[in-house]
C-alpha cells in the first residue's frame, strides 16, 4: 500500500525543454526572415527580365537609389567610402562577386559610370540585379 500512495502525490515540477525547444526554433525562424525584410525595404524599382542568377545572394550588394544616393549592404555610403571599402575587399578577396541593383529610371549612364567606379576598385566580377 506504501506504493499507491506515492502515485497519488502531484507532480510539483514542469518540465521546461520542450518550451526552449520551441522557443530556439521560433528564434532561428525569425533570423532567417529578418534578412529577407532588410533586402525589401529599400525602395528600388528593378528591371523585369525572362531568367535570372540563382548565386546573387552570395556577393556583396551595392545599390543606387533613384535619386543617385549609393548603398552597401543596405547603409547609406558616400562615393569615396565606398571606393576605399570595395578596394579593401578585393584584396582580401580576389574572386569576390559584386551585385549591383539599380532603380529602373536611373539613366544607363550613370550606372556605367558606377560600374566603372568599381571596376577600378578591382572588382571585376560585377551582377545585376533585376527581378524574375
Amino acid at each position: 500500500m506504501a506504493q499507491s500512495s506515492s502515485q497519488d502525490e502531484e507532480i510539483g515540477s514542469i518540465n521546461i525543454t520542450p518550451m526552449v525547444d520551441v522557443i530556439l526554433v521560433l528564434l532561428v525562424i525569425f533570423m532567417v526572415t529578418a534578412n529577407f525584410l532588410k533586402k525589401e525595404s529599400i525602395n528600388i524599382n528593378l528591371p523585369k527580365v525572362q531568367s535570372a542568377d540563382p548565386n546573387v545572394a552570395e556577393s556583396v550588394q551595392v545599390a543606387m537609389t533613384k535619386t543617385g544616393g549609393i548603398l552597401l549592404e543596405g547603409k547609406d555610403i558616400q562615393l569615396a567610402a565606398l571606393i576605399k571599402n570595395l578596394e579593401r575587399e578585393s584584396k582580401i578577396r580576389p574572386n569576390m562577386r559584386l551585385t549591383l541593383s539599380a532603380d529602373e529610371s536611373l539613366p544607363y549612364g550613370k550606372i556605367t559610370e558606377l560600374m566603372g567606379i568599381i571596376r577600378k576598385a578591382g572588382i571585376t566580377r560585377i551582377a545585376l540585379s533585376v527581378k524574375k
